[in-house]
């Protein structure tokens, strides 16, 4: 089952506008080494934010995220750094009170089940998974580009047969790494 982003979440690109605007001569960085653990059988990549507000801020937010290695999609897999600094800085920012994650604010638990008439975590309904068909399989396995592969992931995704789909796109992948 897919879980849906809440509409109100604010993405860290709008964070760190609102980082920008608040604290102009803030910065964003790296606390200590980037991390490769194992845990839970899986392998993970550690990155810790620090977010100052001014180049002498003596109490800066600090922001810790963790990614599996390799990353669990065909668009997360290759970006992991990336995307475990990014989601670092959002927490940093965060952290340090500089920007929110939700327009309306911090609510609790019992606000949002009343508010959805779900439990919170709760999935979401999704589209029932079915066999990629074999057009679609040919399709992929004669794209010509990561971008062309990249449409036809987002064709199986809302045709519901990614998850059939998935060692195809894989083993294509590795044509364009």
């Amino acid at each position: 089952m897919a879980y849906e982003k809440p509409k109100d979440y604010i993405d860290v690109a709008e964070r760190l506008m609102e980082f920008r605007e608040k604290y102009p001569t803030g910065s964003l960085q790296r606390k200590g080494k980037i991390e490769y653990v194992e845990f839970g059988g899986q392998s993970w990549v550690v990155y810790t934010a620090l977010c100052f507000r001014t180049p002498d801020d003596e109490r800066p937010g600090m922001g810790t995220a963790w990614e599996p290695v390799p990353g669990k999609t065909p668009f997360t897999r290759d970006s992991e750094l990336q995307n475990v600094e990014t989601a670092a800085w959002g927490r940093s920012i965060v952290a340090v009170l500089a920007a929110d994650t939700r327009r309306n604010g911090i609510a609790t638990t019992n606000e949002i089940e009343a508010r959805t008439g779900k439990p919170v975590g709760a999935p979401v309904e999704s589209k029932p998974q079915v066999d990629a068909p074999d057009e679609f399989i040919g399709r992929v396995l004669a794209v010509k580009s990561k971008e062309e592969l990249s449409g036809l992931w987002d064709e199986a995704t809302n045709g519901g047969f990614h998850v059939s789909a998935k060692p195809t796109f894989t083993k294509v992948k590795e044509r364009f790494a």
